[in-house]
């Protein structure tokens, strides 16, 4: 969890999950796990109206984060964030053509809802998210309130950088 400094904030907590080695090493590699292990994680932690910022939908391959049901667990907004706005026919086909299951997980991704874009800092490009349990506005406001050194939010920023240093890439054998 990440701790706000300033006086000026309206949320003092938000935790942010990325999709690096520390998460990918609790998950089954395309399986459909990742709603319940991030469930378990985030249960640790009082969250008390702190928003979940999450790296995107799917995680060690096509492992799928259901926000919504993250959303509805903990009450706060959850807000789902991606650096380009994503290929969705190509996601499709991948699914079809790799898992059995295709529909199951196609039908979670594409009822994500609408993409919305933000300029999180202003000499960077926009950020794409969807958001869960707030309206645009809110989110938005959360994604520019924790965009301090980039246009990545610093929780998921951070949370990225952590997992990195933890786990350092291996070499191929």
């Amino acid at each position: 969890m990440h701790r706000r400094a300033s006086r000026n904030s309206t949320i003092t907590n938000c935790v942010g999950i990325d999709d690096g080695p520390f998460l990918s090493r609790r998950l089954s590699v395309d399986g459909l796990d990742a709603t319940a292990v991030a469930s378990r994680l985030l249960g640790s932690l009082q969250l008390r109206d702190s928003p979940i910022l999450l790296a995107g939908a799917t995680y060690a391959g096509f492992n799928i984060i259901n926000p919504r049901v993250l959303q509805r667990r903990f009450r706060t907004p959850t807000v789902v964030v991606i650096g380009s706005r994503p290929n969705n026919r190509a996601v499709k086909r991948a699914l079809v053509r790799h898992f059995p299951d295709w529909r199951r997980r196609w039908r979670i991704l594409s009822s994500l809802g609408p993409l919305h874009h933000v300029r999180t800092v202003r000499n960077e490009g926009p950020i794409f998210y969807e958001a869960f349990g707030c309206d645009d506005d809110e989110a938005r406001g959360i994604l520019k309130e924790w965009a301090y050194v980039s246009r990545i939010p610093e929780p998921l920023r951070v949370a990225g950088l952590v997992a990195r240093g933890l786990f350092p890439a291996q070499p191929l054998d």
